[in-house]
C-alpha cells in the first residue's frame, strides 16, 4: 500500500484544531511513531485515532511505539510548501513479531489512545524482520510530509 495522510488530520489542521506548532516553535501534541505489520489496512477516511490500528508489532517494542526525536516545522520557499520533518529513528537490539511494514505517525493527547489522532502511514514497501538486530528508519531528506 503506498503512504497516506489520514483526512481527519488534513481537516484538524485546516481548523486549527490539531496544533501542529505554536509560535514558540514547540509541538502541543508529541508525534509518535508506531510500527505495524501487514496485517493492518488503513482507511483514510474512517481511522481517525490510535484506537483505529491494528496489528501493531510486539517483540522487544514498546506498545504504543515511540516519540519522533526533534520534530520540526519548516517553510520550503522554493517548492511552495509547509515540511515536517524529526530525526531519523534507531532502535537497537530488537526483535519484532511479526515483521515490519509500516509506520503509523500519531499525536499523542496524553489522554489514551481513544484520543490521539492519526497523522500519518508511511509503508516501508515490504516486510522488515528484525530478530536481535537494529531497526532503523531514514525519513526522505525533504521531510516526513509536506504540505503545498
Amino acid at each position: 500500500m503506498a503512504n497516506l495522510v489520514f483526512n481527519y488530520f488534513k481537516k484538524a489542521v485546516m481548523s486549527g484544531s490539531f496544533n501542529m506548532g505554536g509560535t514558540s516553535g514547540t509541538f502541543p501534541l508529541r508525534l509518535f511513531c508506531m510500527l505495524v505489520g501487514s496485517g493492518y489496512a488503513p482507511d483514510s477516511d474512517t481511522h481517525i485515532y490510535r484506537t483505529s490500528v491494528t496489528n501493531e508489532i510486539t517483540g522487544t517494542y514498546t506498545a504504543g511505539g515511540f516519540a519522533l526525536s526533534s520534530p520540526l516545522l519548516t517553510q520550503n520557499d522554493t517548492t511552495n510548501q509547509g515540511v515536517l520533518d524529526a530525526s531519523d529513528c534507531l532502535l537497537a537490539t530488537v526483535t519484532f513479531t511479526p515483521a515490519v511494514r509500516a509506520a503509523v505517525i500519531y499525536g499523542s493527547s496524553g489522554l489514551g489512545a481513544a484520543s490521539d489522532p492519526l497523522v500519518a502511514y508511511m509503508d516501508f514497501g515490504s516486510d522488515l524482520a528484525v530478530t536481535a538486530g537494529t531497526f532503523q528508519i531514514q525519513w526522505n531528506a525533504s521531510g516526513i510530509l509536506a504540505f503545498t
